[in-house]
């Protein structure tokens, strides 16, 4: 087994890229490890369980499974935090800064996380540095909205409350790895000098060299409960066995989504199920939402939000191409058009599931940099130089005619012809009667060179989970809270209600995740 006790020094390109909408930060890291173990009596103890186990134990592979009595090692720390991505690094740093004996069990042998920004609201490095203050009430307000009345309204405006002391502590802990903060940012961010790798792998980093135990290949497995039905540990599964991770102030599940899990997305989001789960598919199976499930806890009601983007070309790969949010002309593959392409980049998904492999092809012509400058709320680059590489590679296409185009692509000409013709006709009506999608984003597809980029729909994330109070406690079907266990990041439930997940605050998962990591871990460490 491996173990991550390193004492090296936390560099400038192990720890932070970050930005701020409201100020936003990025987090996606790496490390390694699992500790050495020796034998112990089991303790006789209630277990509710996730695992390998438990498919084998259950025909309804959701079910709860027979309790692991096998146990080999039994560890006592004050928290366990099951789960190393943003919101497990976080409360990790966090609880073990606060004083605490910290462990971390991660499933795989790295820190992962996935995302692009962190939000934060109103930190006072960001005021003072001459940022607008956010309005928290309505913001508030725009947020219920946009999560159509679902939220859990405290948990939220905890998130809110608590944005500004996570924010500056987080820029803190960059300072500590010798990352300096630019503020402000060209863009409402914060950007840091030098190469930046990640926030969660840096904040490991810290965590390891400040105490904390962390645990790799080594998932959690099981919570433990006592009679009361109160949360005192959770067993973990290394490659020698089984181990107890006792933890006398609480549990935290953070764990991350569900969206492997195809029995979950069909009880809980089975809007995701005709989408490619893109992230992580080995880790995200929603082992945290189940053992809090067989523990008593309540699980948000479905649906679930989905949070399914435009994220690669049809193809492998994760390098995106230029220009993935802007509204151009969109086909199906039958070479016909099939929405307004400026509706909500989070909703268009809901249009492109109705046709096969739940893709869309942008389709611009020659002037298409000047075009796009027009555009309102563009934020990615017109061409980067990638589109010449995706064209070269084959998943991006360029021809002199609309007739070319369609052959190399493999659309059907005429469809493809007949579709520009009618968008042409419209651009120079000066009405989409088709769509209504405003005449700001219509522009005429008339001069060669053609260019298509196909576009493909996969699920980023899942964005419900287990219910929790404002202190993220998580709470039974009674909303009482369950004593020793809470979630943090995406196995948590109540931050987002709705089909799916919106775009008010940019980068809000992983900044909930951050901002809830800080707070549980100083939280949990003081009590």
């Amino acid at each position: 087994m491996k173990n991550h006790m390193t004492n090296e020094g936390v560099s400038r390109r192990s720890f932070l890229k970050m930005g701020a909408g409201a100020a936003a930060l990025a987090g996606v890291g790496a490390l390694a490890g699992c500790a050495p173990q020796s034998k112990t009596d089991a303790s006789q103890t209630e277990l509710s369980q996730t695992g390998e186990q438990a498919t084998a134990a259950a025909a309804d592979p959701l079910a709860a499974p027979d309790a692991i009595t096998d146990i080999t090692e039994t560890r006592d720390f004050d928290i366990v935090v099951v789960g190393l991505g943003m919101a497990g690094a976080a409360c990790a740093l966090s609880a073990t800064e606060g004083g605490a004996k910290v462990a971390v069990l991660q499933k795989g042998d790295m820190c992962l996380t996935h995302g692009n920004f962190c939000a934060i609201i109103n930190s006072p490095e960001f005021t003072e540095a001459g940022c607008e203050e956010i309005d928290v009430d309505a913001m508030m307000k725009q947020f219920n909205t946009s999560n159509n009345n679902l939220i859990n309204w405290s948990l939220v405006r905890r998130y809110f409350d608590e944005s500004p002391e996570s924010g500056s502590w987080i820029l803190k802990k960059a300072e500590e790895a010798g990352v300096k903060a630019i503020i402000p940012a060209p863009v409402p961010a914060v950007k840091f000098e030098g190469k930046q790798i990640a926030g969660a792998m840096g904040m490991a980093d810290l965590a390891a060299q400040k105490g904390a135990e962390i645990f790799y290949d080594c998932p959690g497995v099981q919570l433990i409960t006592d009679e009361s039905g109160a949360v005192t540990g959770v067993i973990g599964q290394s490659e020698d066995g089984y181990i107890q991770f006792n933890a006398s102030k609480g549990v935290v599940l953070a764990t991350g989504d569900y969206g492997n899990n195809r029995d979950m997305l069909a009880k809980w989001c089975p809007g995701a199920l005709p989408f490619e789960n893109f992230y992580n598919p080995p880790y995200n199976d929603g082992e945290g939402h189940l053992m809090g499930l067989w523990a008593g806890a309540r699980m948000q009601e479905a649906p679930h939000p989905k949070m399914v983007h435009v994220h690669h070309y049809v193809g492998d790969g994760d390098i995106n191409a230029p220009m993935r949010k802007a509204p151009w002309l969109n086909i199906n593959d039958y070479g016909e058009r099939f929405m307004d392409e400026s509706t909500l980049y989070e909703h268009r998904c809901n249009q492109a599931v109705k046709y096969p492999d739940v893709h869309a092809t942008q389709i611009f012509d020659g002037n298409y940099e000047q075009y796009y400058a027009q555009m309102p709320n563009q934020s990615d680059p017109a061409n980067d130089g990638t589109l010449e590489e995706f064209i070269e590679w084959g998943f991006a296409f360029k021809a002199d005619t609309l007739e070319e185009l369609a052959e190399i692509a493999n659309f059907p000409a005429d469809n493809l012809k007949a579709t520009v013709e009618r968008y042409n006709e419209l651009v120079a009506n000066g009405r989409d009667d088709d769509y209504m999608k405003p005449m700001e984003f219509m522009y005429p597809i008339d001069t060669p060179p053609y260019y298509a980029i196909r576009r493909q729909y996969v699920i980023s994330v899942i964005t419900g989970g287990l219910e929790v109070d404002d202190n993220c406690n998580v709470v039974d079907e009674e909303w009482n809270p369950i004593p020793g266990l809470y979630a943090i990041g995406n196995v948590q439930g109540g931050m987002f209600g709705g089909t799916d997940y919106p775009f008010d605050i940019t980068g809000l998962s992983l900044g909930r995740a951050m901002t809830f990591g800080y707070v549980v871990g100083r939280d949990l460490s003081q009590a």
